[in-house]
């Protein structure tokens, strides 16, 4: 199927749940046009790049998706809406809108990969997510859950699921760009990951926020990822957790934090993402040991 034949059966499948995740995938849509739109003036040299901290890059590509995006939510909700350019002093809310208008911001400006850049869209009502969509602009895929009623990519249903152990995953450590930020926990759980007591791989990729739906698509060996937090310079904003968080965990996976508990995207910590909670025990075990250690 084509893009356009993708958002129809996206939109409509979206239609069958609820209006609200209907709005949010038009949403993230008018987001992702910006960025579509804006690949070739990056191609062409015609974007001017900010940095905000060192790996941390922003442009007008940001703020113009995170326009595109509240302003089709303002048109149908008088909700609240946080979003990371426009947006991001709002309030925490029980009942808001959530929007990272260019995840992977770098990563799309430095052209690292197509697979990279997303879209993120999140509802929060009565204190909870409980619907999110992650949209890949330059790629077309569309994920998308609402609480209770299941994880998709375009239209198809995810079951996130592994019968693998630790020594036998694939564990993506999600860095900071500066390391003077790193924190303790991270760097010595990235040791101990990549032991005898380990996992088989251990990567460092680009910062995205979207690899927890990949995770949750199962493609591959990739089983979790290590998000770094650092309350002294927040990586993991509310807004790039929500969304991923709540298709993941419709999907089967979890969210977690160092003790095992789940993860509030407004409560500043690193963050254990895992294809399934017995993943997640044996990488919480992991970083336990650390400490009694």
């Amino acid at each position: 199927m084509n893009r356009q034949q993708v958002w129809e059966q996206v939109l409509g499948h979206a239609g069958s749940i609820s209006h609200d995740l209907v709005l949010a995938a038009e949403a993230a849509r008018a987001a992702g046009e910006v960025v579509l739109a804006g690949q070739e003036k990056l191609s062409n040299g015609e974007t001017t790049v900010e940095q905000k901290g060192i790996g941390d890059l922003v442009s007008e590509v940001d703020r113009d998706a995170d326009l595109a995006a509240t302003e089709i939510l303002r048109s149908a909700s008088d909700l609240a809406i946080l979003s990371e350019e426009l947006h991001d002093d709002v309030a925490e809310q029980d009942d808001m809108w959530i929007v990272d208008p260019l995840d992977a911001s770098s990563a799309y400006l430095m052209q690292a990969g197509v697979q990279y850049p997303a879209v993120l869209v999140a509802l929060r009502q009565g204190g909870d997510t409980v619907l999110g969509v992650n949209y890949f602009p330059l790629t077309g895929e569309w994920f998308y859950a609402q609480k209770s009623r299941g994880a998709w990519r375009d239209g198809k249903r995810l079951i996130s699921n592994s019968d693998e152990g630790l020594s036998e995953i694939w564990v993506e450590m999600n860095q900071y760009g500066a390391s003077e930020h790193e924190t303790e926990y991270f760097s010595n759980l990235r040791n101990r990951l990549r032991s005898s007591s380990g996992a088989q791989l251990v990567t460092t990729n680009v910062p995205h926020s979207g690899v927890a739906v990949r995770i949750a698509q199962g493609l591959s060996s990739l089983a979790a990822a290590i998000h770094d937090n650092n309350p002294e310079s927040v990586k993991q904003g509310v807004w790039d957790i929500a969304a991923p968080q709540v298709i993941l965990e419709e999907a089967g996976g979890v969210f977690v934090n160092p003790e095992g508990h789940r993860t509030d995207p407004f409560t500043i910590e690193p963050i254990i993402v895992a294809c399934t909670p017995e993943i997640a025990k044996h990488i919480i075990d992991l970083g336990r040991s650390l400490s009694a250690g």
